[in-house]
């Protein structure tokens, strides 16, 4: 059959011009921005820095891949910053020693209780020991 779909077996029809340039136009609205990709990405690489990501996720031990972990983490921080508890201090050029790319928190607790949000935690969380970065 000509005109089938490969996936489903139905019929398919041709895609006018027009059709065509709303999907290319709709498909571009829903990509992430690179720079916003390439944002989560810098944020990621700050607070897993030095191994706090695998330690985080040693302590709380969800039920996640430690990559979903990881990008659920991001998520929060980026939202800590976007409400004020959370800083991210970045040199004003790139520079090669990784102790210039931090992260503050303006709220420990705050994070500590987002993240037993996120993750409800069998045991409690030592606030010192996870919060020393």
């Amino acid at each position: 059959m000509e005109n089938a779909c490969p996936v489903c077996g139905s019929d398919v029809r041709p895609i006018g011009k027009f059709s065509a340039i709303v999907r290319g136009l709709m498909s571009n609205e829903l990509a992430a921005s690179p720079l916003e990709t390439k944002h989560r990405q810098l944020v990621r690489l700050i607070w897993t820095q030095n191994g706090m990501g695998e330690q985080y996720y040693k302590v709380i031990a969800p039920d996640v891949s430690y990559n979903r972990f990881e990008a659920k983490v991001t998520e929060l921080l980026c939202r800590g910053a976007e409400e004020g508890w959370v800083r991210f201090v970045l040199p004003p050029a790139p520079v090669p020693e990784e102790s210039a790319y931090k992260l503050e928190f303006e709220d420990e607790n705050r994070f500590i209780t987002e993240l037993q949000n996120l993750y409800p935690l069998t045991s409690s969380i030592d606030t010192p020991e996870i919060a020393s970065s």
